[in-house]
């Protein structure tokens, strides 16, 4: 069965982005055909694979009825982009009687191509986060190591439980994905440890730590293995890669 996870926070700036990528990208060379879905109207994520003002993107296939973009990046990688005229999806998809679902039925035509599908939400929870936890079957949440983002982690729990209650009762927890952590100071050591405290069955082993090349790879359009294969990001995503693949899922 497709893995289809939702990777989101309702703050920008946590490495949501980043990790859809570089989770991506470590899954592809597990030997797993992985495809990303863009859910945010900043576009990041298509901008991160030089991806700019596509033709075509997410918010056709969501408000338009056409079938999904798929641009291939390489072999078991492929993207759905985003643009700008996404962020006109939200007042269109709430005057439709099936607007929670769209993303849903977009994603049932090609999702046998894939063993996993990873989508990058907007930094909101509102009904574009709604449709990606909708049409998926994990949900990973990804904190930066700072006291207000691991303080929020509660709004984005309630959503997920909400969902699972009333919309969509397959929905499991990947895991809570702790990114930026710079283990030279005692303050984010302390974010990590109230995480892992808190939040327990859902921390992942696999940490990110801040990393400069991350940030780097993101400028140069290039996942972090082609960038910097031996940095400590391009160890923390193919460690995540291979818990994602390997590891257990929770309920809320």
């Amino acid at each position: 069965m497709t893995r289809i996870i939702s990777i989101l926070n309702h703050k920008g700036g946590v490495g949501k982005t980043t990790t859809t990528a570089n989770l991506g990208a470590s899954l592809s060379r597990l030997g797993e055909r992985v495809l990303l879905v863009d859910m945010d109207p900043q576009s990041n994520l298509s901008q991160h694979f030089s991806i700019e003002s596509p033709e075509r993107n997410v918010y056709h296939s969501l408000c338009e009825g056409e079938s999904l973009p798929v641009w291939s990046i390489r072999e078991r990688l492929d993207v759905v982009p985003a643009d700008l005229d996404l962020a006109d999806a939200p007042l269109r998809l709430q005057r439709d009687v099936n607007g929670f679902f769209k993303l849903r039925e977009c994603l049932e035509e090609v999702r046998e191509n894939y063993d996993y599908i990873l989508i990058d939400c907007p930094p909101s929870l509102e009904i574009l986060t709604a449709n990606a936890l909708i049409a998926s079957n994990e949900a990973m949440v990804v904190v930066q190591a700072h006291y207000f983002a691991a303080k929020g982690l509660s709004s984005v729990f309630n959503l997920i439980d909400s969902l699972q209650q009333n919309l969509n009762r397959d929905l499991d927890i990947s895991g809570i994905l702790l990114t930026q952590l710079d283990k030279r100071t005692v303050f984010t050591r302390g974010i990590a440890q109230m995480v892992g405290e808190l939040y327990e069955k859902y921390a992942f082993d696999t940490v990110v730590r801040y990393n400069i090349s991350l940030a780097e790879s993101t400028s140069a359009g290039k996942d972090i293995f082609e960038y910097a294969p031996k940095s400590a990001g391009a160890e923390d995503y193919e460690a995540l890669g291979k818990e994602v693949k390997h590891g257990k899922k929770v309920r809320v």
